[in-house]
């Protein structure tokens, strides 16, 4: 690892309720636009299925986001490219070759990946531009982090609900993205919980 203060950015997804309906698009654009100016949002992961609801969410969330460079990722790589999306976020590391024919070599295929290195290996040593792991806080998570940090040069996505504590484990163990669990929107504040993942 470098000698040098490790730094990460930060991943954020949509809550669920975007699709459902309980959460309106202008107003959680508004909670975006705020939260992109008070810290260093690197990207933003639309989920959902519905390809009629995920245009009309994407209408606004789209252009706000990428014109103050943050890419946009969707959950298929039909829809991001129909969508013009920066990329796709897989669940599944078998569907990776697909989606990367289907995205090509300019867009972005992130993989999540289980807590162990070998799927992520292949799929980072495959062309991934980003693994996902889900860890606890457990020392032996965090040593798997600081791993790949050191063994690989794909970067890393930890996705989770963090405390302060173990936002800044993983910060020191190099994480190269935080990815707060979706439910952060549901705080009393926001914006605040967002941007006090990186101080």
């Amino acid at each position: 690892m470098s000698a040098e203060a490790p730094t990460s950015r930060l991943y954020l997804t949509t809550p669920p309720e975007l699709v459902s309906g309980g959460v309106a698009v202008g107003a959680f654009a508004d909670l975006l636009a705020k939260a992109i100016a008070a810290t260093d949002i690197a990207c933003l992961r639309i989920t959902g299925s519905d390809a009629a609801r995920m245009a009309t969410i994407a209408e606004p969330l789209l252009p706000l986001a990428q014109d103050l460079g943050v890419a946009v990722l969707f959950d298929d790589a039909d829809l991001a490219q129909k969508l013009r999306g920066d990329g796709v976020h897989l669940t599944d590391p078998a569907l990776y070759a697909r989606a990367r024919r289907a995205i090509g070599t300019d867009g972005i295929v992130g993989v999540a990946c289980p807590l162990e290195r070998h799927t992520a290996m292949e799929v980072g040593e495959a062309g991934a531009d980003y693994i996902q792991f889900q860890p606890s806080s457990a020392p032996e998570d965090i040593e798997l982090i600081a791993w790949w940090t050191e063994m690989m040069t794909v970067p890393s996505v930890v996705a989770g609900r963090f405390t302060p504590e173990s936002a800044k484990a993983f910060i020191g163990a190099g994480a190269d993205f935080l990815a707060p669990a979706p439910t952060i929107w549901a705080e009393t504040d926001p914006v605040a919980a967002i941007a006090a993942l990186l101080d």
